[in-house]
């Protein structure tokens, strides 16, 4: 809601769910190759996310929600992830170019960023779904 309202991901926010990832996987019978597979998905992320952020392309903060998203998801996940991240986007630029087209004919001038942390999220809420699908099979 705070990136529909003000364009702004609260670090706390996106701290929180690396958190929650790294709490999840810190057991004793957790393998030091899925932390470092783990580890690296979200480098990978935060590596192509910022020279996207550095082009002018996407936001910091949408940059750190899908690092730490990444971070949870792993590379097996990670292109689901991204593929319902990016139908959500999508659906997300439709629904707000209809939008701001209605506006325009208003004579407001209109902002041209994206909330895109809400596709992020719909990615997130995905993977989360999925794995309550997971453990309860």
């Amino acid at each position: 809601m705070s990136d529909a309202k003000h364009y702004v991901i609260p670090n706390w926010l996106t701290a929180g769910i690396a958190l929650m990832a790294a709490v999840s996987f810190f057991r004793p019978e957790t393998d030091p190759v899925f932390l470092a597979v783990h580890f690296a998905s979200a480098l990978l992320v935060l590596a192509v996310g910022f020279t996207l952020f550095a082009w002018n392309l996407f936001g910091g903060g949408d940059v750190k929600l899908l690092a730490a998203l990444a971070f949870w998801t792993g590379f097996a996940d990670l292109p689901r992830l991204l593929l319902v991240t990016t139908l959500a986007g999508g659906v997300l630029a439709l629904g707000i170019l209809a939008w701001r087209r209605l506006r325009l004919a208003t004579g407001e001038t209109i902002d041209q960023r994206l909330p895109y942390g809400i596709a992020i999220a719909a990615g997130g809420i995905d993977f989360c779904i999925r794995q309550l699908e997971i453990f309860q099979t």
